[in-house]
């Protein structure tokens, strides 16, 4: 003969795996998004890849000064600011001091270049700095910058739901940090 289970115990199993499924696919489901929101950063096209095509950039500013500036310490710290941006980096305020560094370093040499004289006989020296001044400015301002902070405020928001995104939050779902 079977053992019977009781009302109550059926009725008690199945409220804790319904509440189960619930924590679950919440958490689960914050996490995907949360995932998808940091792809922004890391992914293809992402805020590191546009941040490594500053860096070129900035490198090959590099190129063009040692030709003009050579021995110059302005050269030498938009070469480490270049290299130090392209290093591998999970912190976005990291990522950002760098990138600022990396802006000063490119203005101070692009400034420097443009009061040498042999900088400014030589045109196609004159117009590989415009085209790279563009080029770095035009990535400095990419939409991916907005993309990712737009998508940080929603998740957060989000994250902020009363019930599920307090059990997400509970359970290790962290906010997203903006850019």
């Amino acid at each position: 003969m079977k053992p019977k289970l009781t009302i109550g115990l059926s009725i008690l199993i199945s409220l804790v795996l319904v509440a189960f499924g619930l924590v679950y696919g919440s958490v689960r489901g914050y996490a995907d998004e949360r995932a998808r929101v940091t792809d922004l950063v890391s992914g293809e096209n992402g805020m590191t890849a546009v941040l490594g095509y500053r860096a070129s950039d900035g490198l090959n500013l590099c190129v063009v000064a040692q030709r003009h500036l050579p021995g110059e310490e302005s050269v030498a710290a938009l070469r480490a600011a270049a290299n130090a941006l392209r290093e591998d980096e999970t912190s976005l305020a990291a990522l950002k001091a760098k990138d600022r560094a990396l802006s000063e370093a490119f203005t101070a040499v692009a400034e420097a270049l443009r009061k040498r004289d042999s900088f400014t006989q030589s045109q196609r020296d004159t117009q590989y700095l415009s085209m790279l001044t563009a080029d770095f400015a035009q990535y400095g301002e990419n939409a991916i910058y907005q993309t990712y902070n737009k998508a940080v405020a929603a998740f957060n928001q989000k994250l902020q739901t009363p019930v599920l995104g307090d059990v997400a939050r509970f359970f290790g779902v962290k906010p997203c940090e903006s850019y």
